[in-house]
C-alpha cells in the first residue's frame, strides 16, 4: 500500500476532516477497511478513487467491463462505509475527503 501514502493523497487517506460527530478516518481503519474487500474490489477503489482513473482507464487496467467497474466500485464503497462508519457523513452521503 506504499502508493497511498505519496502527496495529497496521503492527507485524504490520513484523515478525513471534521464530521460534525467527533469521528475521524484514519489511515489505519481505511487500510483495514481495504484489507476486507475482494482484491478486485480493493484494486477498482484504489484505481478510481487514489490514482485518479476513470472508469474507463480501470475497465482496461483490469482486464473487466466499465460496468463490473461501477459494480465492484458500487459494492466496495457499500462495504467500506459499513467498516468504517466515519465514511458515511450524518446525513448518509459520503464524508468530506472520503472516496465516492
Amino acid at each position: 500500500m506504499g502508493h497511498l501514502a505519496r502527496g495529497h493523497r496521503e492527507s485524504r487517506a490520513g484523515h478525513a476532516g471534521d464530521r460534525g460527530h467527533g469521528e475521524a478516518v484514519t489511515r489505519v481503519d481505511l487500510a483495514r477497511a481495504l484489507g476486507a474487500l475482494t482484491a478486485k474490489q480493493r484494486a477498482v477503489v484504489v484505481l478510481r478513487h487514489f490514482e485518479d482513473l476513470s472508469e474507463r482507464e480501470v475497465a482496461t487496467i483490469l482486464g473487466i467491463s466499465v460496468g463490473t467497474v461501477k459494480s465492484q466500485n458500487h459494492a466496495a464503497l457499500s462495504s467500506l462505509r459499513q467498516i468504517v462508519p466515519a465514511l458515511t457523513g450524518s446525513d448518509g452521503s459520503a464524508a468530506e475527503g472520503t472516496p465516492r
